[in-house]
């Protein structure tokens, strides 16, 4: 990627989600406080207005797919949440505060049809068996399950990453790049932009928008904000008004003076 100097600042915001985390009102809280100029949201415009509708679109997806989303809900559920319920809070926080929100994901339905079909048996095999063995175990077992990747998202990944390599590349990494390039993009028209993905898409991403400036809020923090709204240490800001963010000593941002060269690719 290149970037010649500009006397424009540009800024990214990348807020670290799990999609089974009750963190819709952190999310919120979040884009309230920032007051960015755009939301991002890992979506595609029918995966946003399935979650809007509370439909699910899945009938040409493969069964262990729409396996995998059962899996989803159940452990939404053990955390009292609903898969995306934070997506829904990031477009609605934007709405408050009269900004635009954009979808930076791929399509799934057609990506997943394609990944699917491009995996050997073998791996068709071992997805099948752990997401079958997935969809039986205990609440207990699951519950301690997602304990432990909030507590290390990465470590998940990795292990994934080592279990699962085709999918790894061709809907982590694909995605990564898919999506860095559509933030790069819209960040043509906003200054500040706060993109909220999944944890698991934080690494990736950081390394591909680094020479364009980024910020990040990891998973951790969200659900830290989340426990403070719960317990009252932390109140709501009021929508309305100007700018109310009001940074920490522990907050870390890196500006550059950029402009996109959308000749190269990501």
């Amino acid at each position: 990627m290149g970037a010649l100097l500009t006397n424009r600042f540009m800024m990214i915001t990348l807020v670290g989600i799990g999609h089974v985390f009750s963190i819709k009102e952190a999310v919120k809280y979040i884009v309230l406080t920032r007051r960015p100029d755009a939301v991002c949201l890992e979506l595609d415009r029918l995966r946003f207005d399935a979650l809007e509708t509370g439909t699910r679109e899945q009938g040409e997806a493969p069964f262990l797919f729409r396996r995998l989303q059962r899996i989803y809900d159940k452990a939404a559920e053990t955390q009292g949440a609903q898969v995306g319920e934070e997506m829904l809070g990031a477009a609605e926080a934007a709405g408050e505060i009269g900004i635009p929100h954009y979808f930076i994901d791929i399509e799934a339905s057609p990506m997943v049809m394609n990944i699917f079909q491009k995996l050997s048996m073998s791996e068709k095999l071992k997805l099948f068996g752990s997401v079958i063995g997935a969809s039986i175990i205990p609440k207990k077992t699951l519950e301690e399950g997602i304990k432990e990747i909030g507590e290390d998202p990465d470590k998940y990944m990795e292990q994934f990453e080592n279990y699962f390599p085709t999918l790894k590349r061709d809907i982590v990494d694909y995605r990564d790049r898919y999506m860095s390039k559509r933030l790069i993009e819209i960040s043509k028209k906003h200054e500040h932009i706060l993109a909220v993905v999944g944890q698991g898409h934080i690494r990736g991403m950081i390394d591909l928008l680094e020479p364009y400036g980024a910020h990040v809020i990891n998973l951790k923090e969200v659900q830290e904000i989340a426990r403070g709204l719960v317990d009252g240490s932390i109140k709501m800001p009021v929508p309305k008004g100007g700018n109310i963010y009001e940074g920490s000593n522990n907050d870390v941002h890196f500006g550059f003076n950029v402009e996109m060269e959308t000749s190269e690719e990501i």
